[in-house]
């Protein structure tokens, strides 16, 4: 199955059928391919969506996180990546919607929520290739889409709401409880490692998915 192809059906399908006035769908810009590493595929990492703030920087994405270019938060997946023992030639990325919004929906999550389902689907048929794959996701807005809209990337890294610190008893999103039907480990968007307590933990974390 071509993914871009498929996700471009997606799109024209919603904007006929199902558009949100909250924060329209983008015809404009292309639909952003997965990032494919050429290697042996060991870790699958999953995205919300390529709108970012900086309209005029939404027409230099060509690559789902952008792991064309050399950026921060390439730097980040490499050094995930680097504590797995792996790089990013054994990573496949994507996002659920890989197309833009008018504006990043973050903030109309209303309007992911009307759109998750097809979405989702392709989501679904792209990891049927990685059966054997670790999964990550990058952000918030991700895991409650994939749970549920109360989740919290910190509970999965055992935040004391007492101390502010984790007590290291680390956990995952268990296959049951999540609509992908897989295990998964949330991560925060690479903006977060700003607070200390992810910063703090990010390498124990790793380590911990690695054991």
């Amino acid at each position: 199955m071509r993914i871009t192809e498929e996700a471009l059906k997606i799109r024209s399908y919603l904007k006929l059928n199902n558009e949100c006035q909250d924060n329209p769908i983008d015809l404009v810009l292309p639909i952003i391919p997965p990032f494919v590493g050429k290697d042996n595929i060991k870790l699958v990492i999953i995205g919300q969506d390529p709108t970012v703030k900086n309209n005029n920087s939404r027409s230099k994405i060509s690559c789902t996180l952008n792991l064309d270019k050399n950026n921060s938060l390439k730097r980040y997946i490499e050094q995930i990546c680097f504590s797995l023992g792996i790089s990013l030639e054994n990573v496949y990325a994507t996002n659920i919607f890989k197309y833009f919004y008018t504006y990043p929906p973050a903030n109309t999550m209303n309007v992911l929520y009307q759109h998750l389902e097809l979405n989702f689907q392709l989501l679904n048929v792209e990891l049927e290739n990685y059966r054997e794959a670790i999964i990550i996701t990058l952000g918030e807005p991700v895991l409650k889409l994939l749970t549920d809209d109360k989740n919290k990337v910190r509970k999965y890294w055992d935040y004391d709401v007492k101390t502010g610190i984790s007590n290291m008893n680390f956990s995952f999103v268990e296959a049951r409880v999540n609509k992908l039907g897989r295990d998964f480990y949330p991560f925060p968007h690479q903006p977060s490692l700003r607070k200390d307590f992810y910063s703090e933990n990010l390498s124990k974390y790793i380590n911990y998915i690695s054991h």
